[in-house]
């Protein structure tokens, strides 16, 4: 008895010993893979982009994430991107997501896929029609689930990247989304900012249609809304509202006088006086536009002379910002009756604005021209003076193009080094991938012989057939005569290429071989490109040019020169 009870007691100790460690392995293990948290991989897409993406593959290869939620997670990083390429393939994985079948994303990931979706398709203008459409698809979807905050946002991105598309067609999704963030507002604060942010974007586009009607009753309820906030909402960061209230006013005060409701835009423009965000030159900015309007001399000389230094000092003269104070001020100025002091200032904003664009050789074309009209009736009383003042003309319209020119060549010189440095580059990027490939093939031959498949054995056959008899070389080369030389059939040799290189057929490992094979020509020898391609087995000098591009990102001028740089 006595015996029993203690392998009982000793089976008990073992057993607990046993749960312990297991919890414990359990536990280690909980705490490695909490690495690879989309909030750990996050931190990491702006600047390590490749080690984000190699923590995805990790998260998929472990089961932490399956395979929707991971190609959305590699989207995101490539989002980030400033490439083309790379939002391209964002875009093709969260294709993938929302056309898989195994697993079926559920209702919240497709959500998330199409509000990435629409996102990228708003980088670019020819796919602004495809972002309208996945923003229209989540609204639906949103709807479906019950997540009408969502199903708000949804149709506020569809109606402003329909602006974009064309003017006033988005506006009735735009406000098909204040209606639902009204509703969800009636019970809860939770959409009360985004509601504050969306009317004030509305009405400023309406304010831009000269909607003005539109837009005063919009604004009005943002203030509310902004007020609401203030009161109900105690995590608002301090000065929000005061800096959201004169966001509102500047443009309620513009859209009222537009309106002609000038008493009102009068006492609007009081308020934001009042605000403490007054003080900052953004708010400044855009209430001078108001008082250009109302023609307050006053107003607009004070916050001319405020911000003229400070952007002066800040930024520099030629800016958007200093450009925009000058046109304002030109307009205020027009308007109080100072016509040649506007007539100053709006030259001085034409003569910068010109600039910003690019367009030095226009500006001083209308220049001359104006000089020119006023020069005309003097001609007819002061023909000696006239003549003078053309001399004159002329000689600074020689100036001005000689410094055009100089401008023009500065910049071929610098773009023309800069596209060196990138062929430098690339061609460095080549001769490393080039390496691997033979890697590759040196890895396939170290094998025993016993260990290599027939593709593999076939295939390295086939280098070194390419390598000692350069059969590549004959233009007439083909699938069938290559597998002739190597006495088998062209789809066991087709099948042995795919399997064992990147070449997709014969014919593009054929063209693979040309191509590095001109490419080693043109580094090594001075011989004419026209030469070198016919000794690299090549036809005509156009289809070389289109593989040699096609393969290596460049001419073959351009990697001539790369290759010397």
């Amino acid at each position: 008895m006595r015996k029993a009870v203690y392998y009982i007691i000793l089976y008990t100790v073992l057993a607990l010993m046993a749960s312990c460690s297991g919890r414990g392995g359990t536990r280690s293990a909980s705490e490695a893979d909490s690495i690879y948290t989309w909030e750990n991989i996050r931190q990491l897409i702006m600047e390590e982009p490749e080690q984000a993406l190699e923590m995805i593959d990790v998260a998929e290869t472990r089961g932490l994430a399956d395979v929707n939620y991971a190609n959305w997670m590699r989207a995101q990083v490539y989002y980030n991107s400033s490439s083309k390429e790379d939002l391209d393939k964002a875009r093709e994985l969260c294709l993938l997501v929302l056309d898989n079948r195994n697993p079926v994303p559920d209702s919240l990931q497709k959500q998330k896929t199409l509000q990435l979706l629409a996102s990228i398709c708003t980088q670019t203008p020819d796919t602004y029609q495809d972002a309208v459409r996945y923003a229209i698809q989540g609204a639906e979807l949103a709807h479906h689930a019950g997540d009408i905050l969502e199903e708000a946002s949804f149709y506020f991105e569809a109606g402003k990247v329909m602006e974009r598309l064309q003017q006033g067609s988005g506006i009735d999704y735009m406000n098909r989304s204040l209606d639902i963030y009204r509703k969800a507002a009636i019970g809860s604060i939770q959409s009360l900012p985004v509601l504050s942010s969306n009317l004030g974007n509305t009405a400023r586009i309406l304010s831009q249609q000269e909607k003005y009607a539109e837009a005063i009753p919009l604004l009005q309820e943002r203030l509310q809304v902004v007020s609401r906030i203030e009161k109900e909402y105690t995590t608002a960061p301090a000065g929000w509202a005061d800096q959201q209230r004169a966001y509102t006013y500047t443009v309620l005060a513009y859209c009222q006088h537009m309106e002609g409701e000038k008493e009102a835009a009068h006492l609007t423009a009081e308020a934001f006086e009042r605000t403490q965000a007054a003080q900052q030159p953004g708010n400044q900015m855009d209430i001078m536009n108001y008082y250009a309007l109302a023609g307050n001399a006053v107003r607009i000389q004070q916050i001319y002379d405020r911000l003229e230094p400070y952007y002066r000092e800040k930024e520099d003269t030629i800016s958007q910002r200093y450009a925009s104070l000058l046109y304002v001020y030109a307009m205020g100025l027009d308007k109080i009756g100072r016509g040649h002091e506007a007539y100053q200032a709006s030259y001085r904003y034409q003569v910068i604005n010109d600039s910003l664009v690019q367009r030095e050789r226009q500006a001083e074309t209308l220049k001359l021209a104006q000089q020119m009209k006023t020069q005309e009736k003097e001609l007819q009383l002061k023909d000696e003076e006239a003549k003078t003042t053309v001399y004159r003309i002329l000689a600074f319209s020689l100036v001005a193009i000689m410094l055009i020119i100089l401008v023009a060549l500065w910049r071929l010189v610098i773009a023309h080094r800069r596209m060196l440095i990138k062929n430098r580059e690339l061609f460095e990027l080549i001769q490393r991938e080039q390496q691997r490939e033979v890697r590759d093939i040196q890895r396939i031959a170290r094998q025993p012989e016993q260990e290599r498949t027939p593709n593999e054995q076939l295939f390295l056959r086939l280098v070194e057939l390419m390598k000692k008899q350069q059969s590549y070389t004959d233009a007439e080369l083909n699938r069938d005569i290559l597998a002739s030389m190597l006495g088998t059939n062209h789809r066991y040799v087709d099948e042995a290429i795919r399997e064992c290189s990147d070449s997709p057929s014969t014919k593009a490992f054929i063209d693979g071989y040309r191509v590095d094979h001109a490419a080693r020509l043109l580094t090594s020898t001075d011989d004419p490109i026209a030469l070198i391609a016919e000794m690299s087995g090549f036809a005509n000098r156009t289809s070389f040019n289109e593989l040699f591009r096609s393969r290596y990102k460049m001419t073959p001028s351009e990697y001539r020169r790369a290759a010397k740089t």
